[in-house]
Parts: C-alpha cells; sequence; structure tokens
C-alpha cells in the first residue's frame, strides 16, 4: 500500500523529532533565562504558546495541503513539539511559584499559558488556512484530524493516508520495510 508507513519509519520519525525537540526547548530555555532570569517561567510560557502555535499550524498545513505528509507530521507534531512541550514542566513551575507564596505571579503564569495557547492555537490555524490557499492543491476548508496519535495506534488497513504528500514514498529518514526488500532483490537479480 503506498500511502502507508511502516512501524520502523512511524518510530523512527517521532524518535528523531523528539530529539530535536529536547534539544530546542533546552536552548530555547537558556537563552531566555540568561536574558530574562529565572524569577518567572518566561521561558516555558514562550515554549508553549510557539508550540500550540506551530502544532496548529502544521495541523492544518497537513490536513489541506500536500506540504506535509505522514512522516513529517509524526516528526514535527508528536515528536518534536512533544519535546518541545510538556505539560509537566507547565504544572511544576505553577507548583514552584505557589510553594513560594507567589500567588499572583503563578495566577498570572496559569492564566497568560491558557489564554495565551489558546490564542496561539488560533493564530496557527489562521496562519496555515493562509498558508494553504496560497499552495495548489489546496482545499477549501480541511476536514480537521487532529488526533496526532492516530496514525501509531490505527492498523494501516485502516488508514486513510492522502498518497500525494511529499513524504510518502520520499525516504526522508529511511525506506520502508518492504521498499528496501525491493531495491535488495532488484539488485541480486541483476
Amino acid at each position: 500500500m503506498p500511502g502507508s508507513l511502516s512501524a520502523r519509519r512511524r518510530i523512527l520519525a517521532v524518535s528523531a523529532g523528539g530529539f530535536c525537540g529536547t534539544l530546542t526547548r533546552y536552548l530555547v530555555s537558556i537563552c531566555i533565562t540568561g536574558w530574562l532570569g529565572k524569577s518567572w517561567p518566561y521561558d516555558l510560557l514562550l515554549i508553549n504558546i510557539t508550540g500550540a502555535l506551530l502544532l496548529a499550524f502544521v495541523t492544518t498545513l497537513a490536513d489541506a495541503t500536500f506540504l506535509v505528509g505522514p512522516t513529517r507530521r509524526l516528526f514535527i507534531n508528536v515528536g518534536f513539539l512533544g519535546a518541545y512541550t510538556t505539560f509537566s514542566s507547565f504544572a511544576l513551575s505553577s507548583d514552584i511559584l505557589l510553594q513560594g507564596g507567589e500567588w499572583l505571579p503563578a495566577f498570572l503564569f496559569l492564566v497568560v499559558s491558557l489564554i495565551g495557547g489558546a490564542l496561539a492555537i488560533l493564530l496557527g490555524d489562521r496562519m496555515g488556512f493562509w498558508c494553504a490557499s496560497k499552495v495548489r492543491g489546496a482545499i477549501a476548508r480541511p476536514q480537521v484530524t487532529r488526533k496526532l496519535t492516530q496514525p501509531l495506534n490505527v492498523p494501516v488497513a485502516q488508514q486513510h493516508m492522502r498518497t500525494d504528500h511529499l513524504d510518502v514514498q520520499d525516504d526522508l529518514l529511511l525506506p520502508d520495510e518492504d521498499h528496501t526488500h525491493q531495491i535488495r532483490q532488484g539488485r541480486s537479480d541483476r
């Protein structure tokens, strides 16, 4: 089936994205705390809001165009952004502020994070639709498929992936197992 991804390819996409997301989160955190200090969790606020923006943007592009195919979607949405943004750090920062008796900063952090994240999702969604409208092959209003883990949990036979994505057969990370087997057989037949 040309539109399906092997389990190996899916795991590698998520793993590679997670590695890159973790490093990016660390570097952004160092830069922000170096610039604004550690008195308030500015780094986590920026990371979570930009992560929400990117998640909505990439998801909209994936749903509306051929630019973000299944492998790239797993790499960016599940791997990279899954590692880049984490709820546990958000909760820990809130708890640290509350335990320090800093009720107002804790409340502001929670409110700004939640409202900022929601606004970032709306903005990312609008940006994605705008970009999709500029790309040939975009559809007017895609059917939203916000389930990030669907490609990992749904059996290959039930996946309804488009085959016109750029990365279905492009060997972005590694070729699928069936493709590698066909290449090996082709070489041995010569």
